[in-house]
């Protein structure tokens, strides 16, 4: 799956792979994409200051077989329209971006096997700290809607009080950016040790979090747009989250019970 992700994509997914002058390098190249086809490898290594070997790891480790695989991958991707000035356009142009990012990342397989893990869990625990702790809140009130036993937890204490409690064939799913949240990362395992299942929605792989995980949905990253005025750190999970509820609310039981709540909050 991997090479045939875009450029953003590839830096997302490897990003906790790269050193930091690889890092450097990145950052430089998602504010300057649109030279990238006037580049040769010294100038890409002149323009960082590193080094040509330096270009060829960074290359290697988002698995593009060279510079020159590299160069011609992303001069097919760019576009020819400059971003609008207005800013509701440029928003929009941003999520049209992010939401097309998360798209490419999502197999069908793993959604299946999400949705059989919801159908299978006895009990499902939802949780995430700070802004993915509110998509978590998100989640559990969609489930909730369709007749699933469904708790969520977003204090890193209540976190590992209730993830020692879990048991088998219940679900943990954990919802991080980046997967580094320590809290998340310790409930997660000890949910594993419990033997519950552990699955993940976050931004990038090779973290402890994925290392952890049963099965991984991964979102696109905010990092694909260097404009540090725009701060949307979630609507790729919660185009996900979409994703998921939809094709869950594909079983007729989960659709009536839908049905059947909101009917009863219109009634009030």
């Amino acid at each position: 799956m991997t090479n045939n992700l875009d450029l953003s994509n590839r830096i997302n997914q490897n990003y906790p792979l790269l050193s930091k002058k690889e890092k450097h390098v990145a950052a430089f190249i998602l504010e300057n994409k649109n030279d990238v086809e006037s580049w040769n490898i010294k100038d890409l290594s002149r323009l960082t200051e590193t080094s040509n070997a330096t270009i060829s790891r960074f290359c290697s480790k988002l698995h593009y077989r060279n510079f020159s695989e590299f160069k011609t991958f992303v001069t097919q991707e760019l576009g020819e329209n400059p971003l609008p000035l207005q800013v509701p356009v440029k928003i929009a142009s941003y999520y049209t971006q992010l939401i097309n990012s998360a798209s490419q990342l999502i197999e069908t397989q793993q959604i299946t096997d999400f949705v059989e893990a919801i159908h299978l869990s006895n009990k499902i625990l939802i949780c995430g700290v700070g802004n993915s702790g509110l998509s978590a809140m998100e989640l559990k009130y969609r489930l909730v809607r369709m007749g699933l036993i469904v708790d969520v937890v977003t204090d890193p204490h209540m976190m590992l009080m209730d993830a020692v409690l879990l048991k088998k064939y219940d679900l943990m799913i954990a919802i991080s950016n980046y997967g580094q949240t320590q809290a998340v990362i310790d409930a997660c395992t000890i949910a594993k040790k419990e033997h519950a299942t552990v699955f993940v929605i976050t931004n990038q792989n090779h973290t402890p979090l994925t290392e952890i995980a049963d099965q991984v949905l991964f979102a696109s990253g905010r990092t694909s747009i260097p404009d540090d005025q725009f701060i949307n750190s979630q609507l790729p999970i919660h185009f996900i989250l979409d994703v998921l509820c939809y094709v869950l609310l594909e079983n007729k039981s989960y659709k009536n019970k839908r049905k059947k709540t909101l009917s009863a909050l219109d009634s009030h």
